[in-house]
């Protein structure tokens, strides 16, 4: 049995949902794969992770264009995220003797120059593999010692290549999801199933913490003469959900505010349109969906290089005004050969199998 530990850290959700969808696969059709999930950041600054991530979430919420800034700032080959792990190699030492891995995959930009510059500091002999979880990349995942690179799209497959990663070292099957996005349930019982009306249906989206501008977006639905049911999904953002039910209170609008919830596969089902950030694994999401894209206020930084991919390849449209919100659905509803156009291209783009291809890759290496 081969052991897989997977370097995850819960800056942004996406990330651990990665990570969880990869172990969930591997616990039920590999049994030749063992695999283990670390925080890196929690496992080498325990005392401080929470912190960590409190930050990186105060700055989505109340400063992006300073974390724009930050990742612009980072985005070179120079080496200075490596640098600033450093002092933590000893660490990632300890983590390596510790669960013997045969493969180490990488899903968060952290870990990969340092754990590969472990491996030649302290010869070991793992295998690293990058699992690119965005639609385009920073500096801070690429490095040429890297055994396998697992990217969402053939864009960034060649993009790779142009930075001299040999193509024999990428596989563009996209983004591991959950096998539960591929059972797809008929819209109409979906709608029963989650006690909605039999009507169009958008479902808006604020990310992992419910970060954005969702308030904007619910009153933009609400003021206008829209006949639709409005799906509100704040994640853990309870002070938003909280914000967002006393707005809606005693309004003739059909309106649903949901916190966390296990079920955003349904709720997709259910959905004509999806409202959203574009974060990477919501857009993987989508596309295996076929459920058609309005992007509002990407973060500065991969958000925004994930929404300039999905307007380059037609299977989403921007929101640059969130008065505007109605007009946009009200467009993209009663156009039915662009909804179609746009469905068609979600299908093609769509690598509902990213996970399962990725123990494929995974298998060519050992």
């Amino acid at each position: 049995m081969k052991r897989v530990v997977i370097l995850t850290a819960s800056i942004g959700g996406g990330h651990n949902t990665t990570s969880s969808a990869i172990k969930t696969y591997a616990d039920t059709y590999r049994d030749d794969y063992e695999v283990v999930i670390v925080d890196v950041i929690e496992y080498i600054i325990p005392t401080l992770s929470k912190v960590v991530e409190k930050t990186y979430e105060l700055n989505i919420k109340n400063f992006p264009e300073f974390y724009g800034w930050q990742y612009e700032m980072n985005n070179s080959t120079d080496g200075k995220l490596a640098r600033n792990l450093l002092p933590f190699h000893s660490k990632l030492k300890d983590l390596v003797e510790e669960f013997e891995p045969d493969i180490i995959i990488c899903v968060h930009p952290i870990s990969v120059s340092s754990i590969i510059k472990v491996r030649e500091k302290y010869s070991f002999s793992y295998k690293v593999v990058v699992v690119v979880t965005d639609y385009d990349y920073h500096a801070s995942w690429i490095h040429q010692d890297v055994d396998m690179f697992i990217v969402s799209s053939n864009f960034m497959k060649l993009k790779l290549i142009d930075d001299k990663i040999p193509e024999k070292r990428i596989r563009d099957t996209g983004i591991p999801t959950s096998q539960e996005l591929n059972s797809r349930v008929d819209k109409y019982k979906a709608r029963y199933m989650l006690d909605l009306k039999n009507k169009d249906t958008i479902l808006i989206m604020g990310g992992s913490f419910g970060a954005g501008n969702l308030t904007d977006l619910v009153n933009a639905v609400m003021e206008s003469s829209l006949d639709v049911q409005c799906i509100v999904i704040t994640g853990n953002n309870k002070k938003v959900k909280k914000e967002l039910l006393k707005i809606c209170e005693g309004r003739e609008k059909d309106i649903i505010i949901e916190g966390y919830t296990e079920k955003i596969s349904l709720y997709m089902d259910a959905a004509d349109v999806l409202v959203t950030k574009p974060g990477g694994l919501t857009v993987t999401e989508a596309l295996i969906k076929n459920l058609p894209l309005i992007i509002t206020k990407p973060i500065p930084g991969q958000e925004e290089e994930n929404a300039t991919y999905l307007l380059n390849h037609g299977i989403g449209v921007r929101l640059d005004k969130e008065e505007e919100l109605h007009i946009l659905i009200d467009d993209l509803l009663s156009d039915k050969v662009r909804l179609k156009h746009m469905i068609e291209l979600q299908n093609h783009y769509a690598k509902p199998d990213a996970v399962k291809d990725l123990f494929t890759a995974i298998d060519e290496i050992m």
